[in-house]
């Protein structure tokens, strides 16, 4: 029977998760190259996607500002990968791909690589539909930031309970415990 209230008793006084706060990541990839010219020598994007820190998996992505070669990418063509590798050298990907994370001439992709707990970047590759020359990529970023944003949600408060369901949720706690008392005597 005490098992039983305490189960109650936890389960109502759980407190709520942590919310995911905007992250925004800045960034502009310099010098790209394959040995041929490349359709961007420079690529500059704004990607915003949410997490419970900066340090932390993504959980979503929720807008994109990025043109390379003409193509202007949508939510819908952008994807995350989990973060992977082992520590300190634990990976964040978000990739703009028709073909997952394969990078494939001919098409319009991208790949953003950077480092999950040191925050620094680790390259940038990308194709385009205007030429079939292959991949372009690079290491080199004239600016790169991950910041959280410095609007945080307002956290969503916890339900108070009506004093009345209190009163009925001890009144019925009283009655179990008067049950098991009288079965108990007879």
């Amino acid at each position: 029977m005490k098992k039983i209230i305490i189960g109650i008793l936890a389960v109502l006084l759980v407190p709520g998760w942590a919310q995911a706060i905007p992250i925004t990541v800045q960034f502009t990839a310099s010098d790209i190259s394959n040995g041929f010219d490349p359709p961007a020598a420079t690529v500059t994007g704004t990607i915003v996607y949410e997490a419970a820190n900066t340090t932390a998996n993504i959980e979503s992505l929720t807008s994109i500002n990025l043109t390379i070669a003409g193509h202007t990418y949508s939510l819908s063509e952008v994807g995350f990968a989990t973060a992977f590798g082992t520590a300190p050298d634990v990976m964040q990907i978000i990739y703009g791909s028709s073909n997952g994370m394969d990078l494939s001439g001919g098409l319009d992709d991208f790949i953003l690589q950077w480092n999950q707990e040191a925050l620094i970047p680790y390259g940038f590759a990308y194709t385009s539909s205007s030429t079939l020359y292959g991949q372009w990529g690079t290491r080199s970023f004239a600016n790169f930031s991950v910041t959280a944003s410095s609007v945080v949600p307002e956290p969503v408060p916890e339900p108070v309970p009506e004093p009345a369901t209190m009163l009925l949720l001890g009144a019925g706690l009283l009655g179990l415990v008067g049950f098991s008392r009288r079965k108990r005597s007879s």
